[in-house]
């Protein structure tokens, strides 16, 4: 018959076993349940991923000038922007003079005898993209040459610039400036009026009228 003693030890062996086991099998059942969780979480960033966005680049829409699609309309552009851009805030009178200097210039043997070529007359240079441009400050009309867009961004005043070049080419209102072939605004004076030939014809609007003879 087993002693007391001996069966007190062989009860703590069997508790400690069973202890030992039931550890084991806890400590199974968490890392299973953690390798559970985390393959669940694994699909769920899965199937909440949000898709790249791609990327969209945009661009300023370029102001919408019709381009002339005739020899008369593009020399009616080119006195248009003339207009525009040397008188379009002065008087009626002072615009159609400004037109009618440029008609002179036409039909001087001095000047070129087209429209577009008197307007953008100047000293030109090849630039470092290869491209034939104006020296700035060499042009017979500034606007042409002096570093700033050229675009007509005042529609109402470049509708009206538009109706006179068009009326002012249909023959209205020449003359208006006795033969003019320079001018200047009102506010300079520019060392070419001491030319020899310069004679003064007045002022019409915001401009002083010479011709040169």
């Amino acid at each position: 018959m087993l002693s007391k003693k001996r069966l007190l030890s062989i009860g703590e062996t069997v508790l400690s076993k069973k202890y030992l086991l039931n550890t084991f099998i806890i400590l199974l059942i968490i890392v299973v349940l953690k390798g559970a969780f985390k393959n669940e979480e694994q699909e769920t960033t899965q199937q909440i991923e949000i898709p790249a966005v791609p990327t969209v680049t945009i661009r300023t829409p370029e102001p919408d000038v019709p381009e002339p699609e005739t020899e008369s309309q593009t020399e009616q552009f080119c006195l248009a922007l003339n207009i525009y851009h040397e008188s379009r805030n002065d008087n009626f009178s002072g615009r159609l003079a400004v037109a009618d200097v440029v008609f002179n210039r036409v039909d001087s043997p001095h000047f070129p005898n087209k429209i577009c070529d008197v307007v953008y007359q100047a000293v030109e240079r090849v630039n470092w993209k290869g491209n034939v441009v104006p020296v700035r400050g060499m042009c017979q009309f500034s606007w042409y040459c002096d570093g700033k867009s050229d675009y007509p961004f005042d529609e109402e005043s470049w509708q009206e610039s538009l109706f006179l070049a068009g009326a002012i080419m249909d023959g209205d209102w020449r003359g208006i400036s006795d033969g003019a072939t320079h001018y200047h605004a009102t506010y300079v004076t520019p060392n070419w009026v001491k030319d020899r030939g310069m004679v003064s014809k007045g002022r019409i609007g915001e401009h002083l009228f010479y011709k040169w003879h």
